[in-house]
């Protein structure tokens, strides 16, 4: 229970210990001051502290600020809306005081990768593979500059080998013919004169066999075969067509046809060591009459050059 206090007890009582000290008579000065001091009641206004708690229905609930202290506060802190409710919040916070969504739409701050740390065995690793390789360098800089040093040699050896041998012409030292006529011998094919030919006697040319030796082994690579120069003689005589040649020294034949021309025609072969070769006509083409005069029934051929290297 709590009673009220008033100010003029106190006073009272200190003019009574003023006064107890003379008994039985007032001073002049407690006189005066019973007269000049104010009365301490008008100082002080009375209260009452006997009222009891207010009643548990009018008590606010917690965290209840009152309205007008409440929107001045808002007032003074900028919001922003929430992107997903909708609501306003500080513009501090961080998340949604409705629904806790983020209210910044901003990527978060990624954290920088950790640095990489190797272990001492990774390190000791490391440093052995750096050797390893170095190593390998330098075995492969010294085979490289040894190989150059070693190979010059070989490679002043492998040209001068490999130097190809000249072709020349080569010449039989004796022909032979299946059939002539008179003063159109064989041996007109290799005496080198343009005036003078191979007439063979048979049926127009078909089956003739040439035949060539050579006092010593050669390597034969061409031959060229030429028919007469001169047109009149090149339309009334029979020409080779077909060929078939053989060597003494291959197994393998080669054959093939001509071209009814009387410009010089070379057939590729590759002997290596031939004493004797033959030409057989396989088939011809036919004569042609020149003018007023009548074609011929025999085969002719001016010229049979052999080209190639001694063996």
């Amino acid at each position: 229970m709590f009673h009220t206090v008033h100010g003029s007890a106190t006073r009272t009582c200190a003019i009574n210990d003023m006064r107890g000290t003379i008994p039985g008579e007032t001073t002049p000065e407690v006189r005066r001051m019973d007269k000049d001091t104010p009365d301490f009641d008008d100082l002080f206004e009375p209260f009452e502290l006997d009222e009891g708690p207010p009643p548990s229905g009018d008590r606010p609930e917690p965290g209840y600020q009152p309205a007008a202290a409440s929107a001045g506060a808002v007032s003074d802190v900028a919001t922003v809306a929430c992107p997903s409710c909708g609501s306003a919040n500080p513009e501090y916070n961080r998340h949604c005081e409705q629904c806790g969504a983020r209210l910044s739409q901003e990527s978060l701050p990624v954290a920088p990768p950790p640095t990489l740390r190797t272990s001492p065995g990774a390190r000791a690793l490391g440093v052995l593979a750096a050797v390893i390789l170095l190593v390998a360098l330098a075995a492969l800089v010294f085979n490289v500059f040894r190989g150059e040093t070693t190979a010059q040699p070989t490679s002043t050896t492998s040209a001068t080998t490999t130097i190809p041998v000249a072709v020349k012409e080569l010449f039989a030292s004796s022909v032979d013919a299946s059939s002539f006529l008179a003063g159109w011998e064989p041996e007109n094919l290799i005496d080198g004169d343009p005036s003078t030919h191979w007439n063979d006697e048979s049926l127009h040319g078909i089956g003739a066999v040439l035949t060539f030796k050579f006092s010593d082994p050669v390597s034969i690579t061409e031959i060229e075969l030429q028919n007469l120069l001169d047109d009149e003689g090149f339309k009334r005589n029979y020409k080779i067509q077909g060929y078939l040649i053989t060597t003494d020294d291959l197994t393998v034949d080669f054959s093939g046809r001509l071209d009814n021309v009387n410009d010089p025609q070379r057939i590729p072969i590759a002997s290596l060591g031939t004493r004797v070769l033959t030409i057989q006509v396989m088939s011809t083409y036919p004569a042609e009459s020149a003018g007023d005069k009548p074609p011929f029934d025999e085969l002719a051929l001016l010229s049979v050059q052999f080209f190639g290297t001694d063996t």
